[in-house]
This record gives structure tokens, sequence and C-alpha cells, in this order.
């Protein structure tokens, strides 16, 4: 019988493309002929189950990732993340703000990085008054989310698109600019951004009108927004009207709780998905479910799913992540994945709305340790380790 050791190269990296990130590592330290195979890379591991970015620990500077797969933390000693925020992931690369607000693409992994431009004010057009905030409460809160069209390491003329600033102003650069461009004619306070078909989706929270505005735009020279006709109302449901998250209570000890809808776009099966979060708000978010609806751009038309083809969805801050569970014995079908939508986290909760919603069930479990306290200046984000 052959020795393992002695595979053909062929066999061996074969084998290597159904390995997940962490499994790759061990298998390229299993004898000299493996790690050489592993090194040339020519087969990209299996699809990833993302990571957990979390905080970045005081005495170390390491930052803290949660391994969802395996349950345990890995820590990422990355001198590029050092005193960083992280604003956004998308395609393995994170989006990393300082607190001299100096703005970076990297990929802890490769050690690969861009420098971006500074992001535009957080008032809009009153750069001066940025003076007169906190900079650890700036730095959390000046670029709400980021997310890139393309992979920058298979395409060089990728984009970045950002919401940024008090009102989630829009802003996009290409490779090569030195400067952010503004987008006209879009909506204030946006909830979500996406990529698909070559072109950038933004969606407006129901809250406005109880229908969600859907809008679109191609990166040029002179970027213009156009509104699509298709309106998804709440919960797909015109009559459904969503409470007021005012509270009119003059109690200091008001108990009264008020909901609210955060919309995501999600891109899976070729087509756009509108994903509805709804939330309970006490002096802090907590999420009660999700309703998800396919979108039908040509024909101006939405289908509400029950279910998602048996895969999960990975929600939060970051690009989402779509992945078939089926090959991983402990991860969830037909169901999506959160993190904590607060922008700044309270002593008094930390990492308390994180979980799993059962599409099926219309249940949510967790997915991350109760008893681990997160401590940190802002919400967690999902992370697809991208070492290719």
């Amino acid at each position: 019988m052959a020795k393992w050791s002695e595979l053909p190269d062929d066999m061996i990296e074969y084998l290597t493309s159904f390995l997940p990130i962490q499994d790759y590592h061990r298998f390229s330290a299993v004898c000299r002929n493996w790690h050489m195979v592993a090194k040339q890379k020519r087969h990209s591991p299996a699809q990833q189950i993302p990571w957990l970015a979390l905080m970045e620990m005081k005495d170390t500077k390491k930052r803290k990732f949660y391994n969802l797969l395996e349950g345990r933390h890995n820590y990422l000693d990355v001198p590029e993340l050092h005193g960083t925020v992280l604003c956004g992931s998308s395609y393995g690369w994170l989006f990393t703000l300082d607190r001299k607000l100096n703005f970076r693409l990297v990929n802890p992994l490769t050690g690969e990085g861009y420098d971006l431009p500074r992001p535009p004010p957080f008032y809009k057009g009153h750069i001066e008054r940025e003076m007169y905030l906190d900079s650890e409460v700036l730095q959390c809160s000046l670029v709400f989310k980021a997310i890139l069209d393309y992979d920058p390491r298979t395409r060089s003329d990728f984009t970045a698109l950002i919401l940024y600033g008090e009102l989630n102003a829009q802003a996009f650069w290409r490779a090569g600019s030195t400067v952010w461009t503004a987008i006209t004619d879009l909506p204030y306070v946006p909830d979500d951004i996406a990529f698909y078909d070559g072109k950038f989706y933004i969606v407006q929270s129901p809250c406005v009108d109880n229908y969600s505005a859907i809008y679109t735009f191609e990166v040029g020279t002179h970027p213009k927004a156009t509104k699509l006709e298709l309106q998804v109302p709440c919960r797909g449901d015109p009559n459904y009207i969503i409470e007021d998250t005012d509270c009119n209570c003059t109690d200091a000890d008001c108990n009264c709780i008020s909901k609210c809808t955060v919309n995501y776009l999600v891109v899976f099966g070729g087509k756009l998905h509108l994903v509805e979060r709804f939330l309970e708000m006490t002096d802090h978010r907590l999420t009660t479910e999700f309703v998800l609806h396919e979108l039908d751009l040509e024909g101006n038309k939405y289908f509400t799913c029950q279910h998602i083809n048996g895969h999960a969805i990975f929600l939060g801050a970051s690009s989402p992540v779509v992945i078939n569970p089926s090959v991983y014995h402990n991860c969830m079908k037909d169901a999506i994945y959160f993190t904590d939508c607060a922008l700044v986290f309270s002593e008094s909760y930390g990492a308390e709305d994180l979980g799993i919603y059962d599409l099926i069930g219309k249940s949510i479990t967790r997915y991350y340790p109760q008893d681990v306290i997160h401590h940190a200046p802002a919400a967690p984000i999902w992370f697809t380790p991208n070492p290719w």
C-alpha cells in the first residue's frame, strides 16, 4: 500500500479543495511534500464559514476572532489592525479606520493592503464641526458600512462604496483615485448597500413610508441614482404598520418597548433579496424576527420566502455571506446568523444581540458563548478568511 506522503501531487492538490482554511494549514504541516503542494495554492480551499471579528486585546494588540466552525477563538497579530475600528468586510478584506481617521483596506491573512482617502466629513459639508466630537466616537461612527464590488486580488479596477456620516450619506472610491465621490439623488439614512449584476444597490428603511424603497447606480464620472419602481411593503403586507419608535412616557422608569426594522440586501441563487430584521428597542436593540423577500427587478415583483433552500446567511455590518452548510455538520440550514447592529456597544450589554434565526421554526438560538463578555468600541462583523 502506498504511503500517504507519496501520493501524486495532483491528487494531493485535489484533496485540498475540500478543506476549510484551518484544516488547510494543518494539512500543510503533515509532511514536507504536502507542505510544498499546499504552498503552491493551486486550489482554493472549500467555501469558508465566516469568522466573527471581535475586539483588539489591550495587552497584546492581537485581534480576536471567533471561529464558528470549531467553537473557539483565534488571535491574529496584524500590525495594520492595531488601534483600528473595523468598518466592513468583503471577499476576506477588512476596512479599517484608526483614531487619526486613516482609512485602509487590509487582508489580514496575506498582509496586503490599500490606503484609501480619508472618509468625507461626519457632518456633510462641515468638516470643522468634527472637532467637537470625541475622537473615539468619531472613529466608531464615521463609517457605518463599507463594501467592495470585486475582490482586489482578481480585479485591479475594483470599487469601494461606503455609508458614512450623520445621515449615512453615500460615496464611492475607485482604485487609483485620490478622493471619495458623493452620489446624488439618494435617500437619507439608508439601511444597506450591495453589489449585484454590475450595479450597486441601496435600500431605504420602511420606517419612512412603510415601504422599502430601492435605488441603483453605476459608477461613472457623474454618478446618479435611479429609484426602482419595485417597492416592498413591510413584511410584504401593505396593511402592516411599524410601531412608532418614539416613547411619550414621562415616567423615569419607563419600560415601554418600541419596535423598528432594519433592511439588508443579499445576493444568492443569482437573485437579489431583501431581508427585513425586526427589533424590539428598550435601552438596547434585541432582534425578534427576520422576513426575507426575493426581488424580481425586471417584473417589479417580490416573493416572500419561507426558506432559503437549505442555505445559511451571515448578516451584519459586513457584506452578507451565503453558504451551503451541507458539508458542515454544525452549521444550521435555512438560518440567518446575525451580529449586533448597535453602532457602539454599551458596557451593560456587550455582545448580547448575536444569534441564529431559524426561518422554518421562527426561533432564535445563540452561536456565541453567553458567558463571554465583549466590550469593544464597535459591534463585531463577519470576516471570511481569504489567503488566496
